[in-house]
């Protein structure tokens, strides 16, 4: 993730404000310890944060959310 994009928001604010990523807005949807899911209506974000990396993974509309949760989630578990 550039460090442009990185901000310092805390969770709670991600949780009720959402989160711009390359100028785009998304709606957070559900978050956890290490993982924040968003939206917007052209697809969304799987953030995930492991002990070196914040890793993105991104979908748009017709593809199937779960498939990038569990391919980002194993993708953080091996970082």
């Amino acid at each position: 993730v550039p460090p442009e994009n990185v901000s310092n928001k805390n969770l709670l604010q991600v949780r009720r404000g959402g989160l711009f990523f390359k100028e785009k807005y998304y709606k957070c949807v559900h978050s956890n310890e290490h993982s924040i899911y968003l939206q917007n209506l052209e697809g969304g974000l799987i953030v995930v944060k492991t002990k070196t990396f914040i890793l993105v993974g991104t979908f748009r509309v017709g593809m199937y959310p779960s498939m990038w949760v569990g391919a980002v989630k194993k993708l953080g578990k091996r970082s």
